[in-house]
């Protein structure tokens, strides 16, 4: 069971936050707090000692900054199972097919010192042709390494270039359920699954290179304690690493541990925690966003439903209703359907008392004719 803050710490958050609220603009200020002798930056009400590194900026900012290389070598290493000893960062940038779009931008795109490519992106939400797009990503790296292979040999080897081009990798973060880690219970690695071009009847490999890798980070829900292996502690810390006030015991000491170093807002300059604070606010306003949308649309489905369950409920009667609206004019058309054949067994002769038992109508609702008998 986690400690409780104590009452003092618990004034001082209250009082951190009344204070930031006063900023009703919400501009961003990647303004720091002190609590208990640690720094915590307040965005939108809510306390950050550490980057949220499911947010693209906050994994950039974090991981693909100068300084993280090693701490990106291990995190690739561990779950690819490669075996990288040294990383260096490219630019991320590429040219765009049209003129509308001038330029494509990873999150991080780096080189191992043997030229193999590794272009990281954490996707938070989920796109139709997701996997699609990672193939198209692969193309650019292609593409970047063909360039460089082509003057390279011309200039050295004086030939043209030979096609050969190093192993690439497209390595996707998901925060969304993804078709690619279907069947996942069939895999040694239910969170990681690697794609590669192969023959569709043999499975032989087609050894181009090419490596498609898609980290299901929505499937992942372990907690810290039922954590057992490095992959694990790395997956727990990127998920939930915003949610930390603290490094996990169970991390320090591990390769990860220099993570959570890396992550403290406080070791950052003030433009990067602002370009953090202004991602979060996005992020907010477009979950808000969402949810009054999902609301609209669940008040227009429900009372689209209430009207179309009442109307075919007094038409049909028996008919099964629609969620809320269609369940209650199933209600609505069965009680008159009920009321019809009571008055029926009525002008029949048929007692009170019997046709409630037959129909489960009271009394009160059964329109007794002037003749019937009590």
């Amino acid at each position: 069971m986690p400690a409780l803050c104590p009452v003092s710490t618990n004034i001082q958050i209250l009082l951190a936050i009344m204070t930031n609220c006063q900023n009703t603009s919400r501009d961003p200020q990647g303004k720091m707090v002190e609590i208990d002798g640690i720094l915590y930056q307040i965005i939108d009400g809510k306390l950050y000692r550490y980057a949220d590194l499911t947010l693209d900026k906050g994994f950039k900012i974090v991981l693909g900054r100068p300084g993280s290389e090693e701490i990106l070598k291990n995190l690739l290493n561990r779950l690819l199972g490669v075996g990288i000893v040294h990383l260096e960062y490219r630019s991320s940038e590429y040219p765009g097919m049209t003129e509308e779009d001038r330029t494509s931008r990873f999150d991080i795109y780096c080189r191992d010192k043997n030229g193999s490519s590794f272009i990281i992106e954490m996707q938070n939400w989920s796109q139709k042709y997701f996997n699609k797009r990672a193939v198209y990503y692969s193309s650019l790296a292609v593409q970047n390494q063909a360039v460089e292979e082509y003057r390279r040999q011309k200039e050295e080897l004086k030939r043209d270039w030979d096609y050969d081009f190093q192993p690439l990798y497209v390595v996707s973060f998901l925060n969304f359920r993804n078709w690619t880690l279907d069947g996942c219970e069939r895999r040694s690695n239910e969170y990681v699954a690697t794609y590669r071009y192969c023959d569709v009847e043999t499975g032989n490999e087609l050894n181009d290179g090419t490596n498609l890798v898609f980290i299901d980070l929505d499937r992942f829900d372990k907690t810290i304690d039922a954590c057992d292996s490095l992959e694990d502690m790395w997956l727990y810390s990127i998920k939930n690493m915003s949610k930390q006030s603290f490094c996990p015991n169970t991390v320090e000491g591990t390769e990860v541990e220099e993570l959570f170093r890396q992550a403290e807002l406080a070791k950052m300059t003030e433009e990067q925690r602002i370009s953090f604070e202004i991602s979060v606010m996005s992020r907010n306003d477009m979950l808000n966003s969402f949810r009054e949308t999902l609301e609209a649309a669940k008040e227009e489905v429900k009372a689209k439903g209430l009207a179309e369950g009442r109307a075919e409920g007094r038409a049909e009667g028996l008919v099964e209703g629609r969620e809320e609206g269609r369940a209650e004019g199933q209600l609505i058309g069965e009680r008159t359907k009920a009321q019809e054949i009571a008055r029926n067994m009525l002008e029949a002769g048929i007692e009170i008392a019997q046709i409630c038992r037959f129909t489960g109508l009271d009394v009160e609702e059964i329109q007794v004719p002037a003749h019937s008998k009590q």
